[in-house]
C-alpha cells in the first residue's frame, strides 16, 4: 500500500501519535473509529473495550498480526488505551466480551487504544481511513480573533514561544530522520523558518491579511503537491510556467532566503481570489502536462533568460 508523507510522519512517530491521541476523549476516538467503519466496544467497568479478536475483524487483519504490532510497540500504550484481563477482572468481563470459556488470558484494548492500533498498522485500508480522519481533526487548528479594546501597539508573541515551537518541529523531524539531517535538508529548514518567521512578523505589525507566496510554496502548502527538485516538472520550470502562460498573475518580486543565499524571487497575491484561482490552474496544467519544459521551449520561455529561483 502506498502511503502518503502525512500518513507516514503519523507512522514513524510515537511522539505525534501520543499528541494527536491527547486531544479525543474515549467518545471522541469511537466517533473517528466509527466513521470509517461501525465498531461496537463492550462496556466494562465503565468504559469500552474491544478484544483483539474484534480489531482483526474491524482492521481486515490477522490476529497474530494484530498482536505482533502490540507487541512491537507495547511500551507506548498507555494504561487506559489496553488492559491485560485475567482472574477475577477475566471472570467479570468474559460474557460481556464474548470470551470463550477455557481463556486464561485476554488482551483488550480501548477506543483510543484502536486509534494507537490504526496508526500502527500500515497493511490495512480501514487504518488508512482511520490516519486521515486523524489528520484531517488535528489539521483542524481554530484560528485566534484579536480581543476587542485591547492595547494598539502591535506586539508579537514572546521570544521564547516562537523558538519553543521551532525547536518542537526540528526535534519531530529530528527523530524522524534518526538525527542524520543532510546539510542541503537543513539548510532549506533555517530558509523556511526564516521566511516563515518574516512573514509573519510582517504581518503581526502591521495589521495587513495578505498573504504573498512563490508558486512553489502555494503549489505544496494550499494545494498539497509535491513540487520536486528536478525531472519533468522540476519546480524552477513551474515558476517560468506560470510567468509565461500567466503573466496577468502578477509581477512582484520579493528577496527572500533560498538555500542560505538572499535572491530574489517572484511572488503573489494569493490573498485575492482570482489569483488563488489563476495559480491553482497553472498548476494543475502544470502537472497534467507531460513534458512541461517541451512547451516552454517552444515559446521561447527559455531564450536569453536565467530562471528564476523560486520557493
Amino acid at each position: 500500500m502506498s502511503l502518503s508523507l502525512n500518513q507516514s510522519v503519523l507512522i514513524e512517530s510515537p511522539s505525534l501519535r501520543t499528541s494527536a491521541l491527547d486531544g479525543l476523549d474515549a467518545s471522541r476516538s469511537q466517533q473517528v473509529l466509527n466513521k470509517a467503519k461501525a465498531i461496537v466496544f463492550a462496556v466494562w467497568n465503565g468504559e469500552g473495550w474491544a478484544t483483539v479478536e474484534q480489531l482483526a475483524q474491524y482492521f481486515q487483519y490477522s490476529i497474530p498480526g494484530i498482536k505482533h504490532i502490540y507487541e512491537r510497540n507495547s511500551k507506548e500504550f498507555r494504561d487506559n488505551e489496553t488492559k491485560k484481563l485475567t482472574g477475577k477482572d477475566l471472570s467479570d468481563a468474559r460474557s460481556l466480551l464474548g470470551l470463550p470459556s477455557r481463556t486464561s488470558q485476554a488482551r483488550v484494548f480501548s477506543p483510543s487504544g484502536t486509534l494507537r492500533i490504526a496508526m500502527l498498522l500500515t497493511e490495512s485500508e480501514i487504518a488508512a481511513i482511520v490516519r486521515t480522519i486523524i489528520l484531517e481533526l488535528v489539521a483542524g487548528v481554530p484560528k485566534i480573533a484579536p480581543k476587542v479594546g485591547t492595547s494598539t501597539i502591535p506586539a508579537l508573541p514572546p521570544v521564547e514561544q516562537r523558538l519553543h515551537t521551532f525547536v518542537q518541529a526540528m526535534k519531530t523531524l529530528a527523530e524522524l530522520t534518526g538525527g542524520r539531517l543532510n546539510p542541503y535538508m537543513e539548510q532549506n529548514c533555517k530558509d523556511f523558518a526564516a521566511n516563515l518567521i518574516a512573514d509573519y512578523n510582517r504581518q503581526s505589525l502591521t495589521g495587513t491579511q495578505e498573504k504573498w507566496m512563490g508558486v512553489v510554496n502555494f503549489a505544496e502548502i494550499e494545494l498539497g503537491k509535491k513540487v520536486p527538485l528536478s525531472g519533468a516538472h522540476y519546480r524552477g520550470h513551474l515558476g517560468t510556467w506560470v510567468r509565461t502562460f500567466y503573466p496577468h498573475l502578477g509581477d512582484r518580486q520579493e528577496t527572500r532566503l533560498v538555500n542560505g543565499v538572499q535572491q530574489p524571487i517572484y511572488v503573489y497575491a494569493c490573498h485575492d481570489p482570482a489569483v488563488a484561482a489563476g495559480l491553482t490552474k497553472a498548476v494543475e496544467e502544470f502537472f497534467a502536462h507531460p513534458s512541461p519544459s517541451a512547451a516552454l521551449r517552444q515559446t521561447g520561455a527559455f531564450t536569453n533568460k536565467k530562471e528564476q529561483v523560486l520557493v
